[in-house]
């Protein structure tokens, strides 16, 4: 996440108002499962990792999550669920460690804040360096390829508030500005409080067949390219995983 957009930023803080952890349920469930395949105590760095509710479902799970997010206001909700030594302040961009995990993950997009593709081969070389031998990334990517062209009509999620319990407002669309590129907007507005903003993102190298190419440049293996948590193989999503194992 960049703590230069105000959804990660100045409004990082209401993270999980518009977006509670039941959102991501299915999600999280399917990571834990392909970490405990590989270790019942999987040590698991979770890249971009918000307010740390994935976090703190990996550390009730019995497992050993560690998250980086260069994004201080949602870091600090992070540290309030799992405690301070289990988050860094810090963008995947920095990842310097050597052998140390049994599984890297990065949700809700958060790799695609790559700036192009020379800086996600660089992102994934160190992912590859990070895992210990046998180690499995699961990276949750933007799909440009199977999104609209045209911005479409606003999703809309209304959610408990301070003033209520549907005082929270978030409109959000998406749709491919080009075949690697897919544009994310975010209208949040908060009836009690009055507090608004809006925001156009760019998100880069969009496209899972390219993300898992690069990943095999680096050195990836067993490569597979999954239409959600169900596991079944790519067919239409424009959020699919792309998963492989460090050799």
């Amino acid at each position: 996440m960049n703590e230069e957009y105000q959804l990660y930023g100045a409004f990082g803080d209401r993270y999980d108002l518009h977006t509670p952890a039941h959102h991501y349920k299915h999600d999280h469930e399917f990571i834990i499962k392909r970490a405990r395949a590989i270790s019942g105590q999987a040590r698991i760095l979770d890249l971009g990792c918000g307010t740390g509710v994935f976090l703190e479902k990996a550390l009730a799970a019995g497992l050993d999550p560690i998250g980086m997010d260069p994004a201080g206001s949602m870091l600090a909700l992070a540290e309030k669920r799992v405690g301070p030594q289990r988050v860094h302040l810090a963008a995947m961009q920095d990842l310097k460690a050597r052998n140390e995990y049994d599984c890297i993950v990065s949700l809700s997009w958060s790799i695609n804040y790559c700036s192009d593709r020379d800086e996600l081969r660089q992102v994934l070389g160190a992912c590859k360096n990070a895992l210990k031998p046998g180690g499995a990334l699961l990276l949750q990517v933007a799909h440009a390829p199977h999104a609209v062209t045209e911005a479409p009509d606003f999703f809309v999620d209304q959610e408990p508030g301070p003033g209520g319990p549907e005082d929270i407002v978030l409109r959000y669309r998406f749709w491919a500005s080009d075949p690697q590129t897919m544009m994310a907007e975010y209208h949040f507005h908060c009836v009690s409080t009055h507090e608004t903003f809006q925001e156009v993102h760019p998100l880069r190298v969009a496209d899972a067949h390219l993300i898992a190419a690069t990943a095999h440049e680096v050195g990836f293996e067993a490569l597979e390219l999954l239409e959600d948590y169900s596991g079944r193989p790519l067919q239409q999503t424009f959020s699919p995983f792309v998963c492989a194992r460090r050799p």
